[in-house]
């Protein structure tokens, strides 16, 4: 059984992909950086030294089909700030999925539900401060 290796470049975006019930007024509720019931404690997001923003947004919801507001971003580091690790999750292509080797999980499985929605919250705030990552705001306001 192989190991996974926390990433460690605190320097490192991670993309999350939004999807549009979890957007207000512009900007990502917490919900949307917390893991829920079905993800296993585990919140999916795409490396960014291995994508971009656009490239994750696209294969999001070209590649799977799935509707997202934007592209919003949290670092390594601020991960490692709420406790949380983040390990590599690189998915190979079965005839369902698509690959997505930049594909990675913050782990928020070692916390009970109040302690993960707080970090989830803090997490929220820091890629609201970042900005939407993709696509980018359209100078009439924000593109949905």
């Amino acid at each position: 059984m192989t190991t996974l290796v926390p990433l460690s470049d605190d320097e490192e975006l991670l993309f999350r992909q939004v999807h549009p019930s979890f957007v207000r007024d512009g900007r990502p509720s917490s919900q949307a950086f917390r893991p829920t019931a079905k993800d296993a404690g585990k919140l999916s997001v795409s490396r960014g030294s291995l994508t971009t923003p656009d490239r994750a947004f696209k294969l999001h919801t070209e590649g799977l089909g799935l509707r997202s507001a934007g592209t919003w971003a949290v670092s390594v580091g601020e991960c490692r700030e709420e406790g949380l690790n983040v390990l590599p999750d690189p998915l190979t292509s079965p005839p369902e999925k698509i690959a997505d080797p930049a594909h990675a999980l913050v782990d928020f499985a070692p916390y009970p539900k109040n302690q993960a929605e707080a970090r989830g919250a803090r997490l929220a705030r820091k890629a609201v401060d970042r900005g939407k990552m993709h696509p980018p705001l359209s100078p009439d306001g924000p593109s949905e």
